[in-house]
């Protein structure tokens, strides 16, 4: 395993004081100026501070809404079947629960008037695929009106096949759209992304831009006295689109619209209105609600089932009416997450392996065609070898049903845009790429078997054009020294007013010397580390350090004794109601 490069992230002194002559206090200015911030956004930097739903975007400026108004509302009006398709992931999923609940509660759809499709990611694949179409199609009663959600831009043939059957397609996304420009057989295409669009937003994820639509339509059946349920609001529905942003991982810091449903979100998910909170809420460890229990507990629970089936089990979990449904469902998940680490586990030891191979021979990016590969989890191994080497990492196994294919998933380190990377390759590749989309750091695709050995050299290639060798390896970026005055849990608590935390606006981290007054391996495989630090002022500090070894014999590089050098993030341990400070460590290096 390389060993990551510890860098400081430089501060901006203009935000800085931006932030101090608003009154921000010192410590978390300076971290606040360390990272990105909504520039789009009339506040700047101090939408940061207290994101407010009141500092949403227009959504009318979404080119195409008020055309998508219109016929959402002539559906509802005319009583047109409607169909609901989104993706399987953690996005798709609570765009689907977002697009439910409203066409049911607050608009008064019947149910038997509302269908839901959510694409088999082995079987049918991503987006609204062939097979998914021919669902649609021979569906009884077929619908008047589709509305996709986390996908759709890039499916262009098959919004074509709809169109030519009579059936209207809206399509809401957040993808990058092809070069080709949004789906012209589309009624409407809401995408922050396309370029004819004055939405100043493009971070959102793509169950917020289903959030706006919906928006849309309440606020024109108001104006015509035909709304179903006025005391039903559409910030009812944020704690769904809180899960699927931090899950989507889109940025929590250039958006001001991100850091806003997520704040408010969370306030929901707390008060656990729903059963399907007070089902996944007990799981955690900590009583305080925060992003990350989102992103590393509750959405990687709602992404096992999209990731081994077709998300159906997640939604029903979401969307449940009484406890004890929301507790079988969260049960099921729970087995199915298991099954999935299982999984996870054997993949990303075997392409770790394989990427190493791929380091030691130069390359700048990391693609591995694993033959018992399991497409459902590839994206979360692929994340975990892109974090270990610091290169663009793609990862492929064999389409189900078609052993000539293959499908891959991607994720990508800051300097490297994946999907423009994709896009080079199509370009002077022609039919390299059968299928492909995504964003900066996410994005799928499919190829045949034997194109992946071209398919490795063209996709070096494209990254070649973003980066030079010096751009790649690991690297964590902290926050500087943690002064000794600060260990405590009232900076835990300040820290806290931070929150959303997320991509581009991630934990603090911070260094600091220390000894080792004690360590023993901990979990399952001994993978992790409890330790007890003493930092120069004589004080003592719990740690924990996961995922410290690769193997359970595998011996450290430090030892109980050793001066330290320690890289972590500060948080608190919640134990029968006694909180204690802990510090997660990100790096250990020894100093003796």
């Amino acid at each position: 395993m390389q060993t990551p490069v510890i860098c400081q992230r430089p501060i901006d002194s203009f935000v800085l004081q931006e932030l101090q002559v608003n009154g921000v206090d010192a410590f978390l200015a300076r971290l606040i100026a360390a990272r990105p911030y909504p520039k789009h956004h009339a506040k700047g930097v101090l939408a940061i501070t207290n994101p407010k739903l009141a500092d949403l975007d227009n959504p009318a400026l979404m080119q195409d809404m008020g055309k998508a108004i219109d016929r959402v509302v002539k559906a509802i009006e005319t009583k047109e079947v409607i169909a609901l398709e989104t993706d399987h992931d953690c996005d798709g999923q609570t765009a689907q629960a977002v697009l439910y609940s409203c066409f049911i509660d607050m608009f008064g759809v019947p149910k038997e008037r509302l269908q839901t499709y959510i694409g088999h990611r082995l079987k049918e694949g991503y987006g609204l695929s062939d097979a998914l179409v021919e669902r649609i199609l021979n569906g009884s009663p077929r619908p008047g009106l589709v509305i996709t959600a986390d996908n759709g831009s890039s499916d262009e043939p098959r919004i074509a096949r709809l169109r030519a059957a009579g059936i209207d397609v809206i399509v809401t996304d957040h993808h990058e759209l092809p070069e080709a420009g949004p789906p012209v057989s589309a009624y409407a295409c809401l995408n922050p992304t396309r370029a004819d669009c004055q939405f100043p937003d493009r971070f959102i994820a793509g169950c917020m831009v289903a959030w706006l639509l919906m928006a849309g339509v309440r606020q024109r059946l108001v104006q015509d006295g035909q709304l179903f349920n006025p005391n039903m609001a559409m910030t009812d529905v944020l704690d769904f689109v809180a899960v699927g942003t931090v899950a989507d991982c889109v940025s929590m810091a250039q958006s001001a619209n991100n850091r806003a449903v997520v704040k408010y979100g969370l306030q929901l998910i707390r008060q656990a209105k729903r059963p399907c909170w007070q089902a996944l809420l007990p799981l955690l460890t900590n009583p305080y609600v925060s992003a990350q229990d989102l992103g590393f507990v509750i959405a990687p629970l709602l992404n096992s089932d999209g990731r081994l089936s077709d998300a159906l089990g997640s939604v029903s979990l979401l969307l449940a009416t009484d406890a004890a449904e929301a507790s079988a469902w969260a049960k099921q998940l729970w087995q199915s997450n298991q099954q999935r680490k299982k999984i996870q586990q054997e993949i990303t030891k075997a392409a770790m392996y394989r990427a190493k191979q791929q380091v030691a021979e130069g390359r700048l990016s990391i693609v591995v065609w694993l033959e018992d590969g399991h497409a459902g989890v590839h994206g979360i191994s692929a994340s975990r070898i892109k974090d270990a080497f610091g290169r663009p990492t793609i990862l492929f196994s064999p389409k189900e049903g078609d052993d000539e294919l293959m499908v891959g998933s991607g994720r990508s380190i800051d300097a490297v845009h994946l999907r423009q990377a994709l896009q080079t390759v199509d370009k002077f590749n022609e039919g390299m790429l059968l299928k492909f989309g995504g964003h900066k750091g996410a994005a799928g695709m499919t190829i045949h078997r034997s194109q992946f050995p071209a398919f490795m050299a063209a996709f070096e290639e494209a990254v070649r054009q973003q980066i030079q060798p010096s751009q790649v390896g690991p690297v964590i970026w902290t926050d500087g020294d943690l002064p000794l005055t600060h260990f405590q849990l009232a900076i835990v608590d300040l820290l806290r007013q931070l929150e959303p935390l997320g991509r581009e606006f991630e934990t603090p981290v911070f260094e600091t010397d220390a000894r080792i007054l004690s360590l023993r391996r901990v979990g399952a495989d001994l993978l992790h580390a409890q330790l007890a630090l003493q930092l120069e002022t004589g004080q003592r500090v719990e740690a924990i350090w996961f995922n410290c070894a690769e193997r359970s014999d595998q011996e450290l590089s430090c030892q109980v004794g050793d001066r330290v050098h320690v890289v972590f993030s500060l948080g608190d341990n919640v134990y029968q109601n006694n909180r204690k400070l802990q510090l997660q460590v990100a790096a250990l290096a020894s100093l003796s």
